[in-house]
Protein backbone atom coordinates (compact mmCIF):
# COMPACT_ATOMS: atom_id res chain seq x y z
CA UNK A 1 0.00 0.00 0.00
CA UNK A 2 2.67 2.48 1.03
CA UNK A 3 4.88 1.72 -2.39
CA UNK A 4 1.30 2.11 -4.26
CA UNK A 5 1.05 5.66 -2.73
CA UNK A 6 4.28 6.61 -2.73
CA UNK A 7 3.87 6.16 -6.92
CA UNK A 8 0.82 8.07 -6.83
CA UNK A 9 2.80 11.00 -5.96
CA UNK A 10 5.52 10.40 -7.67
CA UNK A 11 3.21 10.60 -10.97
CA UNK A 12 1.32 13.37 -9.83
CA UNK A 13 4.31 15.26 -9.47
CA UNK A 14 5.61 14.24 -12.54
CA UNK A 15 2.27 15.78 -14.36
CA UNK A 16 2.71 19.02 -12.32
CA UNK A 17 6.25 19.31 -13.76
CA UNK A 18 7.31 20.98 -10.15
CA UNK A 19 8.18 19.97 -6.45
CA UNK A 20 11.72 18.56 -8.17
CA UNK A 21 13.27 17.00 -4.69
CA UNK A 22 9.84 15.53 -3.75
CA UNK A 23 9.84 13.59 -7.01
CA UNK A 24 13.78 12.54 -6.38
CA UNK A 25 13.04 11.52 -2.80
CA UNK A 26 10.19 9.19 -3.86
CA UNK A 27 12.10 8.12 -6.80
CA UNK A 28 14.97 6.72 -4.57
CA UNK A 29 11.99 4.99 -2.59
CA UNK A 30 11.09 2.98 -5.25
CA UNK A 31 14.65 2.00 -6.18
CA UNK A 32 16.25 1.17 -2.54
CA UNK A 33 15.19 -1.89 -2.08
CA UNK A 34 16.61 -3.40 -5.30
CA UNK A 35 20.30 -4.57 -3.51
CA UNK A 36 17.82 -5.97 -0.92
CA UNK A 37 19.94 -9.93 -1.66
CA UNK A 38 23.16 -8.62 -3.54
CA UNK A 39 24.59 -11.69 -1.29
CA UNK A 40 22.20 -14.01 -2.76
CA UNK A 41 23.70 -16.31 -5.92
CA UNK A 42 21.77 -18.07 -8.03
CA UNK A 43 24.41 -19.88 -10.25
CA UNK A 44 23.47 -22.81 -8.60
CA UNK A 45 19.74 -23.02 -9.73
CA UNK A 46 18.39 -26.20 -11.27
CA UNK A 47 16.19 -25.31 -14.46
CA UNK A 48 14.38 -26.97 -17.27
CA UNK A 49 15.67 -24.96 -20.43
CA UNK A 50 13.73 -24.63 -23.44
CA UNK A 51 14.71 -27.96 -24.93
CA UNK A 52 13.51 -29.59 -21.46
CA UNK A 53 17.23 -30.21 -20.65
CA UNK A 54 17.69 -29.76 -16.76
CA UNK A 55 20.87 -27.21 -16.38
CA UNK A 56 21.99 -24.84 -13.72
CA UNK A 57 21.30 -21.15 -14.54
CA UNK A 58 25.37 -20.93 -13.90
CA UNK A 59 26.14 -23.18 -17.06
CA UNK A 60 23.68 -21.73 -18.91
CA UNK A 61 24.36 -18.08 -18.23
CA UNK A 62 28.46 -18.36 -17.18
CA UNK A 63 29.94 -14.96 -17.73
CA UNK A 64 26.88 -12.80 -18.85
CA UNK A 65 24.89 -10.35 -17.12
CA UNK A 66 21.13 -11.56 -17.10
CA UNK A 67 17.72 -9.69 -17.63
CA UNK A 68 15.75 -12.24 -15.46
CA UNK A 69 11.79 -11.55 -15.79
CA UNK A 70 10.43 -14.01 -13.56
CA UNK A 71 6.78 -15.00 -13.45
CA UNK A 72 4.24 -17.06 -11.84
CA UNK A 73 0.83 -17.45 -13.53
CA UNK A 74 0.26 -13.67 -14.94
CA UNK A 75 2.04 -13.70 -17.67
CA UNK A 76 3.66 -10.55 -19.63
CA UNK A 77 1.13 -8.00 -21.12
CA UNK A 78 1.00 -7.42 -24.89
CA UNK A 79 2.39 -3.89 -24.01
CA UNK A 80 4.87 -4.87 -21.48
CA UNK A 81 5.93 -7.70 -24.15
CA UNK A 82 6.79 -4.92 -26.60
CA UNK A 83 8.52 -2.70 -24.46
CA UNK A 84 10.93 -6.19 -23.31
CA UNK A 85 11.72 -6.82 -26.87
CA UNK A 86 12.50 -3.14 -27.41
CA UNK A 87 15.05 -2.99 -24.54
CA UNK A 88 16.52 -6.24 -25.56
CA UNK A 89 16.88 -4.53 -29.02
CA UNK A 90 18.29 -1.79 -27.42
CA UNK A 91 21.26 -4.57 -25.59
CA UNK A 92 21.54 -6.28 -28.75
CA UNK A 93 25.11 -4.66 -28.82
CA UNK A 94 26.66 -6.00 -25.72
CA UNK A 95 27.75 -9.62 -26.42
CA UNK A 96 27.88 -10.06 -22.28
CA UNK A 97 24.07 -8.89 -21.74
CA UNK A 98 21.54 -11.95 -22.03
CA UNK A 99 17.35 -11.17 -21.76
CA UNK A 100 15.47 -15.06 -20.56
CA UNK A 101 12.02 -15.43 -18.41
CA UNK A 102 11.44 -18.11 -16.15
CA UNK A 103 8.73 -19.75 -14.94
CA UNK A 104 8.18 -20.29 -11.04
CA UNK A 105 4.73 -21.64 -11.45
CA UNK A 106 3.17 -24.80 -12.84
CA UNK A 107 2.89 -24.11 -16.21
CA UNK A 108 5.17 -26.48 -18.13
CA UNK A 109 3.45 -25.57 -21.29
CA UNK A 110 5.19 -22.02 -22.36
CA UNK A 111 8.19 -21.72 -24.76
CA UNK A 112 10.22 -20.57 -21.38
CA UNK A 113 12.54 -21.49 -18.83
CA UNK A 114 11.37 -23.52 -16.06
CA UNK A 115 12.14 -23.64 -12.07
CA UNK A 116 13.02 -27.14 -10.50
CA UNK A 117 11.17 -27.30 -7.26
CA UNK A 118 14.17 -28.91 -5.64
CA UNK A 119 16.78 -27.84 -2.94
CA UNK A 120 19.05 -25.73 -5.09
CA UNK A 121 16.33 -23.42 -5.67
CA UNK A 122 14.99 -23.14 -2.01
CA UNK A 123 16.76 -19.86 -1.50
CA UNK A 124 15.78 -18.45 -4.48
CA UNK A 125 11.88 -19.52 -4.12
CA UNK A 126 11.90 -18.07 -0.42
CA UNK A 127 12.62 -14.59 -1.70
CA UNK A 128 10.59 -14.74 -4.44
CA UNK A 129 7.12 -13.13 -3.63
CA UNK A 130 5.68 -12.24 -6.65
CA UNK A 131 1.81 -11.38 -7.90
CA UNK A 132 2.88 -9.58 -11.32
CA UNK A 133 5.74 -10.55 -13.64
CA UNK A 134 9.24 -9.34 -11.76
CA UNK A 135 12.06 -8.17 -13.69
CA UNK A 136 16.05 -8.93 -12.07
CA UNK A 137 19.11 -8.71 -12.98
CA UNK A 138 21.61 -11.31 -11.97
CA UNK A 139 25.20 -10.70 -12.62
CA UNK A 140 28.14 -12.30 -14.00
CA UNK A 141 28.97 -14.65 -11.31
CA UNK A 142 25.13 -15.05 -10.56
CA UNK A 143 24.62 -12.80 -7.89
CA UNK A 144 21.15 -10.94 -7.76
CA UNK A 145 22.16 -7.05 -8.72
CA UNK A 146 18.79 -6.03 -8.71
CA UNK A 147 15.63 -7.78 -6.60
CA UNK A 148 12.29 -6.95 -8.61
CA UNK A 149 14.35 -3.89 -10.78
CA UNK A 150 13.41 -1.60 -12.99
CA UNK A 151 10.88 -2.23 -15.49
CA UNK A 152 11.49 -2.17 -19.42
CA UNK A 153 8.51 -0.03 -19.80
CA UNK A 154 10.68 2.30 -17.25
CA UNK A 155 12.25 4.72 -19.81
CA UNK A 156 16.11 5.29 -19.86
CA UNK A 157 16.83 4.27 -15.99
CA UNK A 158 16.14 0.45 -16.84
CA UNK A 159 19.05 0.84 -19.91
CA UNK A 160 21.37 2.75 -17.29
CA UNK A 161 20.73 0.25 -14.31
CA UNK A 162 21.03 -2.67 -16.85
CA UNK A 163 23.72 -1.14 -17.97
CA UNK A 164 25.79 -1.10 -15.57
CA UNK A 165 25.21 -4.41 -14.08
CA UNK A 166 27.67 -5.29 -16.77
CA UNK A 167 30.17 -3.70 -14.41
CA UNK A 168 28.55 -5.73 -11.38
CA UNK A 169 26.84 -2.59 -9.80
CA UNK A 170 24.05 -2.80 -7.96
CA UNK A 171 20.88 -1.57 -8.78
CA UNK A 172 20.12 0.57 -5.91
CA UNK A 173 23.49 2.17 -6.33
CA UNK A 174 23.46 2.48 -9.82
CA UNK A 175 19.71 4.22 -10.12
CA UNK A 176 21.03 6.81 -7.53
CA UNK A 177 23.42 7.92 -9.07
CA UNK A 178 20.66 8.55 -11.93
CA UNK A 179 18.06 9.82 -10.40
CA UNK A 180 21.06 12.60 -8.43
CA UNK A 181 22.70 13.59 -11.99
CA UNK A 182 19.04 14.66 -13.48
CA UNK A 183 18.27 18.53 -12.93
CA UNK A 184 15.02 20.39 -12.19
CA UNK A 185 14.49 20.98 -15.89
CA UNK A 186 14.78 17.49 -16.65
CA UNK A 187 18.10 17.33 -18.13
CA UNK A 188 20.84 16.10 -17.41
CA UNK A 189 24.27 17.77 -14.77
CA UNK A 190 26.37 15.15 -15.06
CA UNK A 191 28.40 14.78 -18.24
CA UNK A 192 29.11 11.11 -17.84
CA UNK A 193 25.36 10.29 -18.05
CA UNK A 194 25.47 12.45 -21.47
CA UNK A 195 28.03 10.50 -22.65
CA UNK A 196 26.54 7.34 -21.61
CA UNK A 197 23.39 8.41 -23.19
CA UNK A 198 25.16 9.35 -26.12
CA UNK A 199 27.01 6.35 -26.58
CA UNK A 200 24.06 4.20 -25.79
CA UNK A 201 21.23 5.15 -27.95
CA UNK A 202 23.77 6.91 -30.46
CA UNK A 203 22.43 10.14 -30.31
CA UNK A 204 23.07 13.08 -27.63
CA UNK A 205 20.10 14.05 -25.29
CA UNK A 206 18.03 16.97 -26.81
CA UNK A 207 15.42 19.41 -24.58
CA UNK A 208 13.55 16.60 -21.61
CA UNK A 209 14.08 13.76 -20.78
CA UNK A 210 11.38 11.50 -21.57
CA UNK A 211 11.34 9.24 -18.34
CA UNK A 212 9.64 7.05 -15.90
CA UNK A 213 9.67 4.89 -13.12
CA UNK A 214 7.46 1.99 -11.09
CA UNK A 215 7.39 -0.35 -8.52
CA UNK A 216 6.89 -4.63 -8.64
CA UNK A 217 4.46 -5.37 -5.78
Amino acid sequence: MKKSFYFLIFSICILASSCTMMVKGIAKLVVKNYNDYTSTHISDIQIVDLNGKHQTFGSLYNGKTVYLYVWKDKKLSEQQEKAYLLLKERFAKYPDVVFTKLCIGSDSTSNTNRLVNNTSSADFRNILNISDPAPFIIGKDGAILSYKGPKPEDKIIVDYVLYQAMNGEDGTKSAKRFIRGINGNSQFKSDKLIEWYTNHFGKAPEGKLSMSLSSTN
